[in-house]
């Protein structure tokens, strides 16, 4: 049997059916090929998209960021100018003030004020308080000077040239150390600024005071005051602002007062006597204390300067007592005196008298 090398009739039938099959295969599989890489690129453009609009997005959330710790940073803010023995002052930025309201917020700075000006008007702050006890809560506060003699007079000439160095937007803030503990975190700290016609004080802590043991280690809450109350003493009064001037408080700001600095150094200037009152100054609370702590107060300081009369009326009598006895004793000394002298001649005499006596009588036995 001869094998033909020409296909046969059917071979050629089955081929001229299988080629336009094949070729439509091939067709649609480049067109699927087509389809699909129209797919995967209008996929990879949108992801590209996507990971655009997620760096863009990234981006403004960075400067976000940025623009908020720029913020953050600049609402804590502190320039030391002064630092000695304990004591800092410095300026600090004013979160309250508002260049850009209708009137304009801001601070009356810079002030020019000497030492001895600002020596007088922070000298009749006084502070009262307890100390992280519950002793406190059931005793009537006991006011105390917030800064000592010593304090003051380190205080006045750092606080007079911050003054005259602040801006608008500025206070000025100190913080002094206790000088029996010096390694304890409670401190003498606040800030002061003039707005309009009034100097505003705070007080955030008082190293007097010692603060609360919350227990296990933590720290203690920074809004905790000690039950802190700041208090004027006479002549000085406490300014009462108008709701319009009053400025915004924060949280960490519960102990302030206010004081009109004409007011208080012209008080200071003219004496008591010139007034015509008789009735003593007495401590005045700052605006929004409780009418009984006032009333306390003004009983204190009455009993106080009574207390101070009596004990000058006793220490002139007894100056009086002193001198009367010192007179008597004057005379005692002199008629010793004239005693003394009276038997030291007595006795000059007594021992002249014998020794003449025998003398004379050996004479006359010798012829």
């Amino acid at each position: 049997m001869q094998i033909s090398a020409y296909p046969s009739g059917i071979e050629l039938q089955l081929t001229a059916c299988a080629i336009p099959q094949i070729q439509e295969a091939e067709r649609l599989r480049r067109s699927a090929h087509t389809f699909f890489s129209c797919v995967l690129l209008w996929l990879t453009s949108q992801a590209c998209v996507a990971h655009r609009a997620r760096t863009a997005a990234g981006l403004l959330l960075v400067l976000s960021c940025l623009l908020v710790l720029t913020g953050c940073g600049a609402t804590s803010q502190q320039r030391v100018l002064y630092q000695a023995s304990g004591i800092q002052v410095g300026l600090m930025t004013d979160l309250s003030t508002n260049e850009d309201a209708t009137p304009p917020v801001k601070n009356r700075h810079p002030a020019d004020l000497t030492p001895k000006e600002i020596r007088s008007l922070i000298g009749s702050l006084e502070v009262s308080g307890w100390s992280g006890t519950l002793v406190g809560l059931f005793s009537a506060p006991q006011p105390k000077p917030v800064f000592t003699e010593a304090e003051l007079a380190a205080l006045a000439e750092p606080l007079a040239a911050a003054f005259h160095e602040a801006t608008p937007r500025e206070r000025i803030f100190f913080t002094i150390q206790n000088p029996t503990a010096p390694y304890e975190t409670d401190r003498t700290s606040g800030n002061l600024f003039f707005r309009d016609d009034y100097l505003h004080v705070v007080l955030t802590d008082h190293y007097a005071f010692l603060q609360a043991d919350p227990g296990g280690g933590e720290k203690r809450d920074p809004r905790d005051t000690k039950g802190m109350k700041l208090w004027v003493v006479g002549p000085a009064p406490a300014a009462s602002v108008p709701d319009e001037k009053e400025p915004h408080w924060n949280a960490f700001e519960k102990v302030h007062i206010s004081l009109k600095p004409v007011e208080v150094l012209t008080a200071q200037r003219v004496p008591q006597a010139a007034t015509g009152s008789s009735r003593p100054q007495v401590a005045l609370p700052a605006a929004g204390q409780p009418a009984l702590k006032a009333d306390n107060a003004a009983t204190n300081a009455t009993e106080s300067v009574n207390d101070l009369r009596l004990q000058l009326r006793e220490l002139t009598n007894a100056n009086l007592d002193l001198r009367a006895q010192l007179k008597e004793q004057s005379s005692t000394i002199e008629k010793l005196k004239a005693e003394f002298e009276g038997l030291r001649n007595e006795k000059k005499l007594g021992t002249s008298q014998p020794s003449s006596g025998p003398k004379s009588s050996r004479k006359q036995a010798t012829p």
